[in-house]
């Protein structure tokens, strides 16, 4: 009797607790749900008066320049405090001030004479498509999931342009530049040549254009992409790393070694098609291997990189 009114006392407890939860999960909703209410009304009296391809255009600059610079901050901050240096990939290599100097006034040429043009010209095409900035907007539900979407659409499209760019004159010519950086640091991540800046940024608009439809999707994609873009370039493998906990996630790790190497590893985000197609191999024997970071590996096309100065 004791056993079954301890039991029955157990399981009364667990169904009120699972009540409590319950009620407590979807007043979190609910409060979400107003919040994104009220976002919604601003965002229609905003756009209510202020409309049209200057204002889509340089609100879509402004947020990339933000999230772009803001992105790198940490990273920049962790440059002058000796705790963290413990986790930069390539210790021997300091982001000296002249790189960095050199790097943002081509990030300027690119994003004023190359990505602004391309978000003015890219607005009557938003408006053919169908794309719009009118209410209602999709719900934070929705673009969860199409941020995942844009995730591995532009990843696939970079995987094949990236690889692309490294044969012949394509290399020679155009992609060069961006391996300047043999130790990246994150803004480095769009420190590219104009032609690699318009063909790779094609891929970012892609999944927007063909499954966003709206202009708050396209904004909400840019924040997150300009995140992946800096961390991976960013020379650090912190614990927290993304790449740590989402086993697929390149990250800094995976990409540094690009760039150490100068080849395989082409993917932006994922791990995926790397491995299905075969370009990390010398990535995994390397890491697999007691090889110190400051020597390069063999190359995938058999020729030895040297040993960095």
């Amino acid at each position: 009797v004791e056993l079954m009114a301890e039991t029955y006392m157990f399981e009364s407890l667990m169904v009120e607790f699972g009540n409590m939860y319950g009620n407590m999960t979807k007043q979190a909703l609910s409060h979400t749900d107003q919040a994104w209410n009220a976002f919604e009304f601003k965002w229609h009296e905003f756009f209510s008066q202020y409309h049209g391809v200057w204002a889509t255009s340089l609100i879509t600059l402004a947020i990339h320049e933000i999230a772009y610079f803001g992105c790198y901050l940490p990273f920049f901050i962790a440059d002058f405090i000796p705790f963290f240096h413990k986790w930069k990939i390539q210790p021997e290599k300091s982001n000296q001030f002249f790189l960095q100097w050199r790097c943002v006034k081509q990030l300027f040429v690119n994003h004023f004479l190359i990505q602004l043009p391309i978000m003015l010209v890219s607005h009557p095409t938003m408006e053919a498509i169908g794309m719009t900035w009118e209410t209602p907007l999709p719900t934070w539900r929705t673009l969860a999931w199409q941020v995942v979407l844009f995730f591995f659409i532009e990843d696939f499209y970079f995987y094949w342009i990236h690889r692309l760019l490294h044969y012949g004159a394509f290399y020679k010519f155009i992609h060069k530049k961006h391996h300047d950086h043999a130790a990246p640091f994150g803004i480095a991540a769009e420190y590219a040549h104009p032609v690699e800046t318009f063909f790779l940024g094609l891929g970012s608009i892609l999944g927007p254009f063909l499954f966003g439809r709206h202009l708050l999707s396209l904004w909400v994609w840019l924040l997150f992409r300009m995140f992946q873009t800096i961390e991976c370039h960013s020379g650090y493998d912190f614990p927290w790393s993304l790449s740590r906990l989402l086993p697929i996630w390149g990250g800094a790790d995976f990409h540094d070694y690009h760039h150490m190497a100068f080849v395989g590893n082409y993917a932006s985000t994922f791990r995926i098609w790397d491995w299905v197609f075969g370009t990390d191999k010398k990535y995994r024997q390397w890491k697999a291997s007691s090889a110190p970071t400051s020597k390069f590996v063999p190359e995938l096309t058999g020729v030895y990189a040297k040993k960095s100065q």
